[in-house]
Formats: C-alpha cells, structure tokens, sequence
C-alpha cells in the first residue's frame, strides 16, 4: 500500500460536499466503525458529470482515500462504465489495500453503485 497516496487522497477536498438537485444519491454505513458514507451525482446525456461525497469526519483515511478515488474515477465516465468501478480496483490505485482495509474500498464500491442505482430508478 502507497501509504502517501492514501493520505494525500483522504485529504482531498475538491470532490467532497453534497450537490442540489442530485439525479442520484446513496447513504451507506459501515456496521463496524458507523463512518457514513453518501455519495451524490448529476449526469448529462448519461455521463456522470458532477459527483459529490460527504464522510464521517472522523473516518479513517483509507476509507477517505476511497470514498475520493471513487468518485473522481467515476466523474465523466459514462453511467454504467462508472458502475463497474469496484472494490479491487479502488485498492489497486493505492498499490493494493491490505486486508483489514478492503472495507474501505467495498464501503465506497457499494456507495458509488446505490448512487448510480438510485439515479437509474428515477430516469423511469
């Protein structure tokens, strides 16, 4: 694991906050340490064109760092390229998560898809 990656992407801030007028938002909890994760988005022609996320402050920065690699490999993609975007993946982008983090990347893998989920039920 790329320790500074993950502590530089759990500091990043351009990508955190809610959004108005959201197409589609998720609200999930980790059962565990009850850190919060939702994540909201706005798409144009199917493309994901803005994407917010708020976090427990208090949430370790793996999940941080996941919560923020999520959304910014989702911004501009199209929906359902977005949607593929998983757990291994998020861990490979800070040099592979050791086990006891793995439930970072799936908190924010999980949220990105209820996001996307909500966004596809409400488009009828």
């Amino acid at each position: 694991m790329n320790q500074e990656l993950v502590l530089e992407y759990s500091e990043k801030q351009e990508l955190r906050g809610t959004l108005e007028d959201f197409q589609g938002m998720s609200r999930v909890q980790e059962p565990g340490c009850k850190d919060e994760l939702c994540m909201y988005l706005k798409t144009r022609r199917e493309i994901i064109t803005e994407i917010r996320f708020t976090i427990t402050e208090s949430a370790c920065p793996p999940v941080k760092a996941c919560a923020a690699l999520a959304a910014e490999t989702a911004l501009n993609k199209p929906v359902m390229e977005a949607y593929l975007i998983d757990a291994d993946r998020l861990s490979e982008g800070f040099g592979g998560l050791p086990k006891e983090s793995m439930h970072c990347a799936m908190m924010a893998e999980i949220a990105l898809k209820k996001a996307i989920k909500d966004y596809v039920s409400k488009r009828g």
